[in-house]
């Protein structure tokens, strides 16, 4: 017995060598809100902004879901409950959108893009090629009245 309690004081107080380092900041960890679902239909990842970031949330829709769902599903915002979790967007709530195909696929914005932060422009990058399944991850052109953004990935 005597011999077990030297051998886990030296264990205790040998470290193996590892020196101990603070602890660095990363920023919040990722989140991905699922609402569950009666297995009618498949969900839609949307995302938001929280804490200044593109997360994804995911949104039970009936299948098959087209692209254009899930960007007027985006454009309308968080729900009430998204929006009690601290989720906000930095889009306008109404627009038109529309998709152009081609490598890469373009969308069509109708608000202007100039005025959208990164965030925003961030938001509908990442959902996009979230809806466009074929591309992930890949890259997709944005296009608004006033300009023709460069091609965009999802930052997220």
């Amino acid at each position: 017995m005597k011999k077990l309690l030297v051998l886990a004081v030296l264990l205790l107080t040998s470290a193996c060598g590892i020196k101990p380092t603070p602890v660095l900041a990363a920023g919040p960890a990722p989140t991905l809100r699922n609402p569950v679902n009666d297995g009618t239909a498949t969900d839609v990842v949307l995302y938001f902004l929280r804490d200044d970031r593109a997360v994804p949330v995911a949104r039970p829709a009936v299948f098959p879901m087209r692209f254009e769902v899930a960007l007027t599903m985006l454009m309308e915002g968080p729900s009430a409950e998204e929006t009690f979790e601290g989720y906000t967007t930095a889009l306008p709530r109404s627009g038109e959108i529309a998709l152009t195909p081609g490598p890469p696929t373009t969308v069509n914005i109708s608000f202007p893009l100039r005025t959208i932060s990164a965030a925003g422009i961030n938001q509908l990058v990442c959902t996009a090629l979230a809806a466009l399944t074929t591309q992930r991850p890949g890259t997709i052109a944005l296009a608004g009245p006033d300009i023709q953004l460069p091609y965009q990935t999802c930052e997220g």
